[in-house]
């Protein structure tokens, strides 16, 4: 194996850890799938509700929703949009919105990056 297909992999697993999370369900694959169905069919209103606080400035609606995100991404494996909304969840804890419009690019990013590993 090659250092492109081993970096490949490595981000592929960074996405979404499906190992981790096959495992948590006891090896359920069939659960395994209900849930990324679950996921994938919430995961872009979180996203638009994210959204809509960061433009309101609704630091607690920020906090809140991030952390909500961060619950759902964790539930299947998705490490890197859990990560993310998690330190978005913290900077909304001290009020410290100064990155937002970053923070938020990557986001989506990792978001568009996570349904694309899903799907395929």
């Amino acid at each position: 194996m090659n250092t492109r297909n081993i970096d490949n992999l490595g981000l592929v697993k960074q996405i979404w850890n499906r190992e981790a999370a096959i495992n948590r369900l006891g090896g359920n694959e069939g659960l395994l799938n209900r849930i990324v169905e679950m996921f994938l069919a919430q995961i872009t209103q979180k996203q638009q509700a994210l959204q809509k606080a960061v433009n309101d400035q609704d630091i607690e609606g920020v906090r809140f929703t991030s952390h909500s995100m961060k619950g759902v991404s964790g539930d299947v494996g998705a490490d890197a949009i859990r990560e993310k909304a998690s330190s978005i969840e913290n900077k909304a804890k001290r009020d410290d919105l100064t990155e937002i419009a970053q923070d938020m690019q990557e986001l989506d990013s990792l978001i568009e990056q996570t349904i694309a590993v899903m799907q395929s």
